[in-house]
């Protein structure tokens, strides 16, 4: 469960860097487009670059979901899951010892 917990945040925050490398990379074209723009004015020039918004959009609201299953895995240490702690009795036997020790 630890390694499909790890492995499913490990995917999300994939998604997510892919998503902001998206945005760098359009918004670098942007850049080098404008700059050609201003240096030739008369010269032919390709269209202008499309930010791809919508996709980088996506791919940060879908890096949600395994992110949000990743952090509802949790996984408790052996020894630990039958233990019930009181605030004013301090550590308690859990049932299945209760009945064990009634005759």
């Amino acid at each position: 469960m630890l390694a499909l917990k790890y492995l499913l945040i490990t995917g999300s925050l994939g998604m997510i860097l892919v998503a902001m490398v998206i945005l760098a990379n359009d918004l670098y074209r942007e850049l080098i487009y404008r700059r050609a723009l201003s240096a030739a004015p008369t010269g032919t020039l390709p269209p202008p670059p499309e930010l791809r918004w919508r996709t980088s959009l996506a791919l940060a609201l879908l890096a949600w979901g395994p992110l949000l299953l990743a952090f509802s895995i949790v996984v408790v240490p052996n020894g630990t899951a039958g233990v019930r702690v009181s605030q004013t009795s301090g550590t308690q036997a859990s049932p299945a010892e209760q009945s064990e020790a009634q005759p």
